[in-house]
Protein backbone atom coordinates (compact mmCIF):
# COMPACT_ATOMS: atom_id res chain seq x y z
CA UNK A 1 0.00 0.00 0.00
CA UNK A 2 1.16 3.18 -0.56
CA UNK A 3 1.38 6.51 1.51
CA UNK A 4 0.18 9.73 1.26
CA UNK A 5 1.41 12.47 2.47
CA UNK A 6 0.03 15.90 2.54
CA UNK A 7 1.63 19.15 4.23
CA UNK A 8 -0.19 22.00 5.23
CA UNK A 9 2.35 24.96 6.69
CA UNK A 10 2.18 28.68 7.13
CA UNK A 11 5.14 30.60 9.44
CA UNK A 12 3.87 29.46 12.62
CA UNK A 13 3.67 25.42 12.24
CA UNK A 14 3.86 22.71 9.52
CA UNK A 15 1.62 19.73 9.28
CA UNK A 16 2.15 16.87 7.68
CA UNK A 17 -0.78 14.66 7.71
CA UNK A 18 0.47 10.73 6.35
CA UNK A 19 -2.38 8.51 5.33
CA UNK A 20 -1.70 4.76 4.50
CA UNK A 21 1.09 2.26 5.71
CA UNK A 22 4.46 4.17 6.93
CA UNK A 23 6.97 1.16 6.55
CA UNK A 24 10.43 0.70 4.96
CA UNK A 25 8.36 0.86 1.50
CA UNK A 26 7.07 3.66 1.98
CA UNK A 27 9.10 6.17 4.13
CA UNK A 28 10.59 7.85 0.98
CA UNK A 29 7.76 9.81 0.35
CA UNK A 30 7.80 11.31 3.96
CA UNK A 31 11.27 11.93 3.84
CA UNK A 32 10.86 13.69 0.06
CA UNK A 33 8.46 16.25 1.64
CA UNK A 34 10.41 16.95 5.05
CA UNK A 35 13.38 17.56 2.40
CA UNK A 36 10.86 19.77 0.11
CA UNK A 37 9.62 21.43 3.79
CA UNK A 38 13.54 22.22 4.48
CA UNK A 39 12.74 24.71 7.66
CA UNK A 40 12.79 22.73 10.99
CA UNK A 41 13.02 25.55 13.28
CA UNK A 42 9.36 25.96 13.38
CA UNK A 43 7.32 23.82 15.21
CA UNK A 44 6.35 20.72 13.09
CA UNK A 45 3.62 18.35 13.59
CA UNK A 46 3.20 14.94 11.95
CA UNK A 47 -0.41 13.77 12.11
CA UNK A 48 -0.69 9.79 12.02
CA UNK A 49 -4.32 9.56 12.31
CA UNK A 50 -4.67 7.88 8.69
CA UNK A 51 -1.70 5.74 9.36
CA UNK A 52 -2.62 1.76 9.35
CA UNK A 53 0.66 0.24 9.75
CA UNK A 54 4.19 2.19 11.44
CA UNK A 55 7.08 -0.21 11.03
CA UNK A 56 10.54 0.66 12.48
CA UNK A 57 11.80 2.26 9.42
CA UNK A 58 9.04 5.19 9.93
CA UNK A 59 10.10 5.28 13.72
CA UNK A 60 13.47 5.78 12.32
CA UNK A 61 12.62 8.51 10.23
CA UNK A 62 10.56 10.28 13.16
CA UNK A 63 13.13 10.41 15.14
CA UNK A 64 15.50 11.52 12.52
CA UNK A 65 13.42 14.84 12.17
CA UNK A 66 13.23 14.87 15.85
CA UNK A 67 17.09 15.10 15.78
CA UNK A 68 16.99 17.17 12.98
CA UNK A 69 14.40 20.22 14.39
CA UNK A 70 15.85 19.74 17.67
CA UNK A 71 19.16 20.88 16.19
CA UNK A 72 17.09 23.50 14.18
CA UNK A 73 15.70 25.07 17.47
CA UNK A 74 12.22 23.75 16.62
CA UNK A 75 10.14 20.92 17.95
CA UNK A 76 7.80 17.71 16.93
CA UNK A 77 4.37 16.67 17.69
CA UNK A 78 2.65 13.79 16.89
CA UNK A 79 -1.50 13.41 16.55
CA UNK A 80 -2.12 9.75 17.12
CA UNK A 81 -5.37 8.93 18.93
CA UNK A 82 -4.72 5.26 18.11
CA UNK A 83 -3.47 2.74 21.45
CA UNK A 84 -2.11 0.42 19.04
CA UNK A 85 0.12 3.37 17.17
CA UNK A 86 0.70 5.14 20.18
CA UNK A 87 1.86 1.53 21.75
CA UNK A 88 4.74 1.32 19.64
CA UNK A 89 6.45 4.49 20.75
CA UNK A 90 6.24 3.53 24.10
CA UNK A 91 7.61 -0.21 23.58
CA UNK A 92 10.72 1.57 21.90
CA UNK A 93 11.01 4.09 24.52
CA UNK A 94 10.32 6.98 22.56
CA UNK A 95 7.10 8.11 23.94
CA UNK A 96 8.34 10.72 25.85
CA UNK A 97 10.57 11.96 23.18
CA UNK A 98 7.56 13.22 21.40
CA UNK A 99 4.71 15.61 22.22
CA UNK A 100 1.44 13.30 21.90
CA UNK A 101 -2.01 14.36 21.41
CA UNK A 102 -5.51 12.93 19.54
CA UNK A 103 -5.94 15.84 18.07
CA UNK A 104 -4.49 18.91 16.46
CA UNK A 105 -5.00 21.17 19.11
CA UNK A 106 -4.14 18.51 21.75
CA UNK A 107 -0.54 18.69 20.53
CA UNK A 108 -0.44 22.40 19.95
CA UNK A 109 -1.26 22.88 23.56
CA UNK A 110 1.40 20.35 25.00
CA UNK A 111 3.98 21.92 22.45
CA UNK A 112 3.19 25.57 24.17
CA UNK A 113 3.51 23.88 27.46
CA UNK A 114 7.18 23.74 26.80
CA UNK A 115 9.68 20.57 24.55
CA UNK A 116 9.25 16.60 26.34
CA UNK A 117 12.14 16.15 28.10
CA UNK A 118 15.39 14.63 25.99
CA UNK A 119 15.40 10.96 26.00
Amino acid sequence: MALDVSTTENAQLVVVALTGEFDVYTVAAFRTELERVGYFARPIIVDLTGVTLLDSSGIGALVSLLNQARSDGGSVGVICPHAPLRRVFEITGLRNAFVFGDDLDAVRTGMNAGPPPQP
